[in-house]
């Protein structure tokens, strides 16, 4: 495939590293010629190339741009918590909680009951 022009954060391109060709996504733009790639493996590739903007000899390159993975955003809020308790149910819930936490503290002090 040719090369495109700009690269753009969630890109999948396809980099040489250290001769064998490899699947790579961008993750972050550091200049105008020089990306940030994650392969699948999940070894991050800094300062990446492209082939002819290479000044030097590197171990990895990018070769070809090959499309561009879409970053889906979940429509609900990811503080909320799915499994929360009703009111009622949380006086049950803080007797358990003090009753652990003053087990905790007897632990750290030393006295422990069996």
């Amino acid at each position: 495939m040719p090369r495109k022009k700009k690269l753009i954060i969630g890109d999948i391109v396809q980099a040489y590293f250290l001769g064998s060709p490899e699947p790579c996504e961008v993750t972050e733009i550091i200049d105008k010629n020089s990306y940030k790639l994650r392969m699948k493996s999940g070894t991050i590739l800094p300062g990446v190339k492209w082939k002819q903007d290479m000044d030097k000899k590197s171990p990895w390159y990018i070769d070809a741009y090959l499309g561009h993975n879409n970053i889906t955003k979940s429509p609900k809020d990811q503080n909320t918590s799915q499994n929360t308790l009703p009111l009622s149910e949380w006086s049950d819930d803080k007797k358990e909680l003090e009753k652990a936490v003053k087990k905790q503290k007897e632990f750290i002090k030393g006295k422990v009951k069996k």
